[in-house]
């Protein structure tokens, strides 16, 4: 369903949508009214409270550890697969086997 570069590049959209409300939570909180704040009136005029503020930081702090765990997981299962392709080659000689008797 998902491919790995798809995973990846969700991976990734979360890193930085969680550094963005780590670093800046009032600004992300702003931006996000004025994206889905346009069927109410006097959206741009609401004051989040510090409550709040704190736990949309909390929330980025979270997004930003799943994001990196998401691409460190990606990245060794690459390298996972890259190395059991590589570990599949054919011997052509045979085994010889001794036996004491």
């Amino acid at each position: 369903m998902f491919t790995p570069k798809l995973r990846k590049l969700s991976y990734a959209w979360l890193l930085v949508q969680g550094l963005f409300a780590a670093v800046a939570p009032k600004r992300n909180l702003d931006l996000n009214v004025r994206l889905w704040g346009f069927p109410f009136e006097n959206a741009g005029e609401l004051e989040p409270s510090d409550w709040y503020v704190r736990t949309v930081r909390a929330a980025g702090v979270g997004m930003l550890a799943a994001g990196g765990v998401g691409l460190l997981l990606e990245d060794r299962a690459e390298s996972t697969a890259a190395e059991s392709d590589e570990e599949v080659e054919v011997d052509d000689e045979p085994e010889t086997v001794s036996v004491d008797g």
